[in-house]
């Protein structure tokens, strides 16, 4: 479908709501949101055939989560849709969807697992405005290092809310992942300027800026390069990073939220 090249960036707004389909900085959650410009309500296409028909995958350019639609998630939103990975079934119903547009440019999704996407009234099946989001020339800035957020208890060291592991692994110039080399790191906080500062350490890198990072959800997901700040949870992180100039690097595609 033209509205959704495979590897492009986009947005859907909710023609009822007029919000923007959000993923939520608990890397769980999917809701509309108002905010425009921000790498939350953006969405990269990941496009799949099964048994000779296509499919439509969407997942998040902030988390790398792939939407889903899960009944047993229902939200406040009334949408039923969560973030999830891509991670052993390779045919994977749950993300997987079918994309129609009609006579007067909505365009309504269809998950193959478990049928239509109903708006909050439970009736009415979500319509969707699609806007592209067109990609920008270099990587954006990372945000600013933060202190990570810690409860103030009687002992030593600090408990911190968002303490979680980090499975990082290297990448070569041709994308080639190594997997044997895979390595653990205990990180606390949501800080992703923190992060790649400590993963260069790991890697006697004495200048940050030459790493790049990319977030993985899913042994068949695919990499999304990890530029905002970590989701509110616990849950561990597969990481790859590649040399910032090399080509595998320069190959990413980073969505210009502000256009």
């Amino acid at each position: 479908m033209e509205l959704f090249p495979d590897r492009a960036h986009v947005r859907l707004r909710s023609r009822v709501h007029g919000a923007y389909l959000h993923a939520d900085e608990d890397g769980v959650g999917v809701s509309l949101s108002g905010r425009r410009e921000t790498l939350n309500t953006v969405w990269a296409v990941h496009r799949v055939q099964r048994r000779r028909k296509n499919y439509l995958l969407l997942h998040s350019a902030a988390y790398g989560r792939y939407l889903a639609l899960s009944p047993g998630h229902l939200r406040h939103t009334g949408c039923g849709a969560v973030q999830c990975g891509y991670f052993n079934d390779f045919d994977q119903r749950d993300i997987m969807w079918v994309a129609t547009r009609k006579p007067d440019g909505d365009v309504f999704i269809c998950n193959r697992a478990f049928g239509p996407w109903y708006s909050p009234d439970g009736f009415t099946t979500m319509a969707w405005v699609v806007e592209g989001v067109p990609s920008r020339g270099v990587p954006p800035l990372l945000p600013d290092v933060f202190t990570p957020f810690c409860v103030p208890m009687q002992q030593d060291p600090p408990v911190f809310w968002f303490r979680r592991f980090i499975l990082y692994m290297q990448g070569d110039d041709y994308r080639n992942i190594d997997f044997q080399n895979a390595r653990v790191l205990v990180f606390d906080g949501q800080s992703v300027s923190q992060l790649r500062e400590e993963l260069a350490e790991r890697l006697e890198e004495m200048h940050p800026v030459r790493v790049t990072m990319c977030i993985w959800a899913g042994s068949y997901g695919r990499l999304t390069p990890l530029i905002t700040d970590l989701p509110s949870n616990h849950e561990t992180i597969e990481v790859v990073m590649f040399e910032s100039w090399s080509p595998a690097a320069l190959e990413l595609v980073y969505p210009d939220v502000d256009a």
